[in-house]
C-alpha cells in the first residue's frame, strides 16, 4: 500500500483521544467543560489554522463514520440543499449555540448541546457530504473561519503543482480547494488541516507550512 495515502497516524490518535475525552465528559455530565478545549483551539487557530476541526472535533470524527455509512447505503447526495446556500443557517446555529451555552453556564438549563451537535452532524452527513455541515451548518466553523484566515501556519500548495490536476480538490471534505490555471489554492478559513490533499498530491507539493513559504 502507498504510505503517502494513509491518514497521518498522529491525527487518528488525536481524534480517538479527544473523542474518548468528550465521551468521558458526557458520562460525568460535564459536557460544557468541552468548551475549554474549543476556546483554547479557537485562540490557537490564529496561528495554526482550523486544526480543531480536523484533529479534535468529535462532530467531525463522527461524521467520517456517517459519510462511509451514507455512501454504503447509497443515500448520500453531493449537492448543497438550496435552503442552505445563503449561509445564514450557520449563523442561526451559532446564535442558538451561544444561547444554550449561556443557559448552561448560568444553570438555567442543563442541555448537552455539543452532544446534540455531534448527533446532528452525524445525521446530516448520512444524507449529504461533509462539506454541507462544515460550510453551511456548523456553528463552531463560523467562529474558527476568521482567525484561521490569517493563520501563520496552514496547508498550502507549492510551485510543483500540476496545472489542471484536481486530486486535492476531489478529496477535500470542506471543499476548501480551488483549481486555478497555474496551481491549486487552499482557503485556510475553510481548510480542516486534515491533510487529505497532501496524501493524494502526486508531486508532494502540498504541505502544512508557514504562510508564504513554498
Amino acid at each position: 500500500m502507498n504510505m503517502k495515502r494513509r491518514p497521518p497516524i498522529l491525527r487518528l490518535l488525536s481524534q480517538v483521544a479527544f473523542l474518548v475525552l468528550f465521551m468521558a465528559l458526557l458520562k460525568m455530565k460535564r459536557p460544557t467543560n468541552w468548551m475549554i478545549v474549543f476556546v483554547a483551539s479557537a485562540l490557537l487557530s490564529a496561528a495554526f489554522s482550523r486544526f480543531y476541526c480536523g484533529w479534535i472535533c468529535p462532530i467531525n470524527t463522527s461524521m467520517q463514520v456517517s459519510e462511509v455509512i451514507g455512501r454504503k447505503l447509497k443515500i448520500q447526495k453531493r449537492h448543497v440543499p438550496a435552503v442552505l446556500k445563503s449561509g445564514i443557517a450557520s449563523y442561526l446555529m451559532l446564535g442558538v449555540t451561544l444561547v444554550l451555552a449561556f443557559l448552561n453556564i448560568t444553570g438555567r438549563v442543563k442541555l448537552p448541546f455539543v452532544a446534540i451537535m455531534t448527533a446532528a452532524g452525524f445525521l446530516v452527513t448520512l444524507r449529504y457530504t461533509q462539506a454541507v455541515w462544515h460550510n453551511y451548518l456548523c456553528p463552531y466553523g463560523v467562529i474558527l473561519r476568521l482567525p484561521s484566515r490569517f493563520a501563520r501556519f496552514r496547508m498550502s500548495v507549492g510551485h510543483e503543482c500540476i496545472p489542471g490536476c484536481d486530486k486535492c480538490a476531489r478529496v477535500c471534505p470542506a471543499e476548501s480547494v480551488t483549481i486555478g490555471s497555474q496551481r491549486a489554492d487552499i482557503d485556510s478559513s475553510l481548510c480542516l488541516v486534515c491533510q487529505k490533499c497532501a496524501m493524494v498530491c502526486p508531486t508532494h507539493t502540498i504541505a502544512y507550512r508557514r504562510s508564504g513559504a513554498r
